[in-house]
């Protein structure tokens, strides 16, 4: 009994402990045993770790058996010193901890005086000894030195395998949806942390409304979708992509965990001052452009900036060397952009001439059609026409950070960082201009303490703020004559906001004028403690955020819709007159886990984990309530609806996450080693994004007044609606009640093999398995229940499955040569590659990418030259490059919609293949050389589905090489200005990205516009695909 007792007392002790500390998973940790020649571990031996660039100290001695633990430390380089009486003082040769990194580091002592030093090598430790996990280090020379367009690091993370942009199929807008699919996971699955703190701030798209990007999904970005609101590179110390069965002190989302490390000031002054230029004169033209004969717009870029760190001090009053510094980061950007052709439709002059006169202004505010673009129509049958023209556009960046750290004792540090980038950027479609902006502010404070030899704790408080807002009005882009386009159309209100459509059979095409805005504001608190005991090492933890959303919303909005010309002629389109008055979502979540990390053997260790999430239905903080639905879909005649502001869904309190890892070292030769590994966990998303629709398209927060028979513009104030409870309830979303958190299963196993000191090759097997993932149904239940017509239900029942074999070659900086490369051989297959795809059917996932090929080398070239001139000529050049090369994305066919009689359910069927014809046509007059054929599909027969396989067509793959050079002229001390060229696709290989999926459209299956253009999660000036560009810029380094 009294042994229990002590053992309910220490847990009772480690739990309360975790509450008032934190860890984070960004630290570091080195641990290792210390033993004599013989092999007999020594207790109770004095272990020294000192932070090279800092002067910080940590002292620990080993426990009974020889093991002594580090945890929580800073990426840095690091020098470890073992004292014991009677033996030789053992001294590791400096070395690098990475970000997130366990290293072990063992000792054999020699029997002599303590004042003998024996120097123990520390190069090896880059290979992972102790866990499972599948992980790629981005260190701190492939930040500074990689080619980067933008100067954001997405082109870092594609170099970890598995992992794969978004497809260009989908052109989500910035904040819509993720960046990545990592492993077979969703794009909208992966977590964004700098220093331990969430960094999936992203208040959505801008556009007034519930997105993905809500509830901490996304990370923040900016205006341009670039990674200054996250980190500035400037910033960044170095970051770690892990990609599966990562240990429990991950979680929130099961895809890709991004740990991003923020530089610190150090006990030397330094700092840098920075310009890059970029000038269209040394760019090539888009393809497209080209292929149009569309002149290249002008574009200028000023990124320009610096840091500033060291100990900070006060003359004569305070000496902050080894205990206090601090980091200044600033960095801006000014741009005018080039955006080019993409092929677009526009109303002919025909149709102008012959349409209503009201709606006549509103046609001429389109732009013009082209000089030689196809027309479709004629008089006696007006139509769209082809529109093709290049435009620049002007963006700007602010991006500040300060860190501070101080060190009160050897065993109690704090820090404190503080980020601010506002951002904006202007596009446009057509003759629409998009107004775009981005604010974010996030807020860090921590501390650690160690107050035991044994015992570490950290605390994290974070707090971030982000803004998105979107206006649109119309100009005289292209010939267009603009027009008050919400006067035109009649919306009267305190936030109004307009539209037109025209969807003809060859093509679509809108207008529209708003303001719109999204915000977010985000707590986040996480705590680790860790405790070394024998052989192992136990880690405890908890992590809270708490999520609100606001919206600045249209109200009203007012659209028209014209399916052909004949509406356009009587000035008669099926309209909808939309109004909103949305709750506020507001989500907590908060996750217990913990870890033991267990070194059987010196050659074999065991990581064992238990993570469980608690995710809670979101709920409104404002007076406008959520309802939820009660009954089930299976039953939809027994449908209702619930108690105002009663919970979307009941939380589930047994959402366990166990993870299961281990490595055992086959062979342990020194520089030859040999590392077996392999691991298994389960893994929930939290999903929180996906129900934002329910708190702005509910019953009671919005109305929407749909006029089928036509409604001549503009509309009155008598045709207007409000927001109601009485039934039937149609357009709305609900959450059905048995929702719950999805997850997903994931193992691999990998062999690692080091070559040398520096090098090593990885080869894995890497698998998941998604369950319960999000869909929504669509479901007109008016035949059987008079309470509902056609709403949207969320729910879960999707599933998928990933298999991949992955290759990656790593070598450190040796003879000035660093590089990292990753092959993965993948495939990926799922029922609905997102929440809101109503074509649910088993095929390949929207983000299947069969082969990819990533690789970056940064190699400072030797110097040659015997004279002085040569040397001044030849010495201190250096070269870095990037290969990024792939195979195609799937494109998803579209066909009509249809009514099942049997569920009630909408579904978008696939279209029929038609036996015996080629999938493809080759020819010079398509973009690409390639086209889907049209004549080898057919619409089903109605209400039935086709029969040609889900994404079974490929688009393009992608071939790019990024070149940097640079010189760096030595000036004084470790003073020097470093010159560099860069040129990203320096082969000017076309990329092609978007194909036409509707069939019936004039160019289905056909290449539209570039990768660059449909990767619409960042800037087409600085996505990957674009054409040939180049930058120069200068920086002074001290």
């Amino acid at each position: 009994m009294t042994m229990i007792r002590q053992l309910r007392a220490l847990l009772v002790s480690l739990f309360a402990l975790s509450l008032c500390s934190m860890g984070f998973a960004q630290s570091a940790q080195i641990r290792g045993q210390v033993s004599d020649s013989s092999g007999a571990v020594i207790p109770k031996a004095a272990v020294r770790v000192v932070d090279q660039r800092t002067g910080a100290e940590r002292k620990v001695t080993t426990n009974g058996s020889g093991q002594y633990t580090v945890p929580g430390l800073d990426p840095s380089v690091y020098e470890v010193a073992v004292q014991v009486p009677g033996f030789s003082t053992a001294v590791s040769t400096p070395f690098t901890l990475n970000v997130a990194q366990n290293a072990v580091l063992d000792f054999k002592l020699q029997i002599g005086s303590s004042e003998q030093t024996v120097s123990v090598d520390g190069s090896g430790l880059q290979i992972n000894t102790t866990d499972g996990s599948v992980s790629t280090v981005i260190r701190p020379e492939f930040v500074r030195n990689m080619p980067l367009n933008g100067r954001s690091f997405q082109d870092l993370i594609s170099l970890t395998p598995g992992v794969v942009t978004g497809s260009p199929q989908s052109s989500p807008s910035l904040g819509q949806s993720g960046e990545f699919s990592v492993n077979g996971q969703r794009t909208e699955s992966n977590f964004y942390s700098v220093d331990g703190l969430s960094q999936n701030t992203s208040p959505g798209t801008g556009a007034g409304g519930p997105a993905l990007g809500q509830g901490g999904t996304l990370p923040s970005a900016t205006a341009l979708g670039t990674t200054q609101s996250i980190l500035s590179i400037d910033s960044l110390q170095e970051f770690r992509v892990e990609s599966s069965t990562y240990s429990a002190e991950y979680g929130h989302t099961p895809g890709g965990q991004f740990a991003f490390v923020s530089r610190s000031g150090t006990n030397k002054m330094h700092g840098s001052l920075f310009d890059y230029l970029r000038n269209n004169f040394f760019d090539a033209r888009d393809w497209f452009t080209d292929h149009y004969g569309q002149p290249q717009t002008p574009l200028r870029q000023n990124a320009f900036g610096g840091t500033f760190g060291g100990p900070l001090s006060i003359p004569h009053v305070y000496l902050g060397r080894d205990r206090t510094f601090f980091f200044l980061s600033y960095e801006g950007l000014r741009l005018t952009q080039s955006i080019p052709s993409s092929l677009q439709y526009v109303p002919d002059t025909f149709m102008r001439q012959e349409a209503a006169p009201a709606l006549q202004p509103i046609l001429n505010a389109f732009p013009v059609q082209s000089t030689g673009g196809i027309d479709y129509g004629s008089a006696a049958s007006p139509n769209l026409a082809q529109f093709f023209q290049s435009y620049s556009a002007p963006s700007s960046i602010n991006s500040t950070t300060l860190r501070l750290d101080h060190q009160i004792s050897p065993s109690f540090r704090l820090f404190g960082r503080a980020a601010y980038t506002p951002s904006s950027t202007r596009s446009r479609a057509l003759s629409v201009v998009n107004n775009s902006s981005a604010d974010q502010q996030t807020y860090a404070l921590g501390a650690d303490v160690q107050p035991r030899s044994n015992l570490n704790s950290q605390i994290r408080f974070g707090y971030g703020r982000s803004g998105a807002k979107i206006a649109k009005s119309l100009d005289d882009f292209g010939g267009a004559q603009p027009i008050d386009l919400r006067q035109a159309f009649g919306a009267i209100g305190p936030n109004p906001s307009a539209g037109m459509a025209l969807i003809f059979p060859v093509a679509f095409t809108s207008v529209s004028a708003s303001e719109t805005a999204n915000y977010a504001n985000q707590y986040n608190v996480t705590d680790m403690t860790a405790l070394s005991i024998a052989r192992h090492l136990f880690k405890f933890g908890f992590d809270y955020r708490r999520n609100q959303s606001n919206f600045q919303y249209a109200n009203p909005s007012v659209a028209a819709n014209y399916f052909g010309v004949a509406p356009v002629l009587a000035n008669s389109g099926p309209a909808s007159i939309y109004r909103l008055f949305p709750a506020t979502p507001v989500s907590n979540q908060f996750a217990l886990f913990a870890q033991d990390e267990w070194r059987v053997v010196p050659r074999l260790s065991l990581s064992v984990g238990l993570r469980w999430e608690v995710n809670p239905a979101p709920h409104s903080s404002t007076q406008n309530p959520v309802y939820p639905l009660v009954g089930t879909l299976d039953n939809p005649s027994a449908l209702t609806l619930g108690k105002a502001g009663g919970s979307l869904y009941n939380t589930t309190w047994g959402n366990f996450a166990p993870r299961l890892g281990g490595a055992w070292t086959a062979r342990a030769a020194e520089n030859n080693e040999t590392v077996v590994r392999a691991g298994i966990g389960l893994f929930y998303d939290a999903a929180a994004s996906t129900l934002g629709n329910v708190f702005a398209t509910g019953p009671g927060t919005s109305a929407l007044c749909s006029v089928s028979g036509g409604l001549p513009i503009p509309a009155s104030a008598a045709q207007t609606c409000q927001p109601s409870l009485a039934p039937p309830y149609s357009n709305n979303y609900f959450v059905v009640p048995g929702f719950s958190q999805p997850f997903s299963i994931e193992w691999n196993a990998a062999l690692q093999q080091a070559l040398g000191s520096r090098q090593s090759v990885t080869i894995s097997y890497v698998a998941s398995n998604g369950r319960q993932l999000v869909k929504y149904a669509q479901l007109n239940a008016a035949t059987v229940n008079k309470l509902f017509g056609t709403n949207y239900f969320i729910t879960n029942g999707l599933t998928s499955s990933y298999n991949a074999l992955q290759l990656q070659f790593q070598r450190q900086v040796s003879k000035g040569l660093q590089a990292l490369a990753s092959y993965t051989w993948s495939h990926s297959l799922d029922f609905g590659s997102t929440d809101g795809g109503l074509a649910y059917q088993r095929g390949n996932s929207d983000f299947d990418v069969r082969h990819n090929l990533q690789g970056g080398l940064s190699w400072e070239l030797p110097n040659h030259g015997k004279s002085e001139f040569e040397r001044a000529i030849l010495s201190d050049w250096a070269v870095d490059g990037r290969v990024m090369t792939r195979t195609g994305f799937p494109v998803s066919l579209t066909g009509s919609s249809y009514l099942n009689p049997v569920n009630l359910q909408i579904v978008a069927p696939q279209l029929n293949l038609v036996p015996n014809v080629p999938i493809y046509l080759y020819s010079d007059s398509y973009p690409g050389g390639r086209a889907v054929n049209s004549a080898a599909f057919a619409q089903p027969t109605t209400g039935t589905s086709g029969n040609a396989p889900r994404n079974f067509v490929r688009g393009f793959g992608e071939k790019q090489v990024n070149l940097a050079v640079r010189r760096s002229f030595p000036l004084w001390d470790t003073a020097t200005l470093q010159f560099r060229a860069e040129a990203f696709n320096v082969f000017n290989h076309p990329n092609f990205g978007y194909i036409n999926p509707t069939l019936g459209n004039a160019t289905f299956g056909q290449a539209t516009s570039s990768l660059s253009s449909s990767l619409t999660t960042l800037s087409s000036l600085y996505q990957q695909g674009g054409a040939r560009s180049m930058q120069f810029a200068l920086k002074l380094q001290f």
